[in-house]
């Protein structure tokens, strides 16, 4: 009983974590600003929702694949944003060069 309660807080904090976070990705302007909002909602909202769901469900083969994809996305969620990140950076250093290459200014 306890512990489909403590699951179930844990679902609703969930849902206040991707809330949160997607009001977060529509107000930011900058895209790396949003980038960040989103991947919060990718860990927090992810693990605690998984929580949640392994609670309610207690110990069993399902709890056990809810937490090893837990331990997945914790495990790659950084490695993802961290690569997108750098590509976008590098697609802006790129269209900087070949606006200066043509005598313009960028961004204009």
């Amino acid at each position: 009983m306890i512990f489909v309660t403590i699951g179930n807080i844990l679902i609703f904090v969930s849902v206040c974590f991707t809330f949160v976070g997607l009001v977060g990705v529509y107000r930011f302007k900058d895209f790396y600003s949003k980038l960040m909002a989103s991947s919060k909602i990718d860990t927090v909202a992810m693990v605690t929702l998984i929580l949640g769901v392994a609670f309610r469900n207690g110990i069993s083969w399902f709890t056990l694949k809810a937490l090893l994809i837990l331990a997945f996305i914790m495990f790659i969620n950084p490695i993802i944003t961290s690569k997108v990140a750098l590509s976008v950076r590098k697609d802006e250093l790129l269209q900087l060069e070949e606006e200066k290459e043509r005598g313009g200014t960028y961004g204009s």
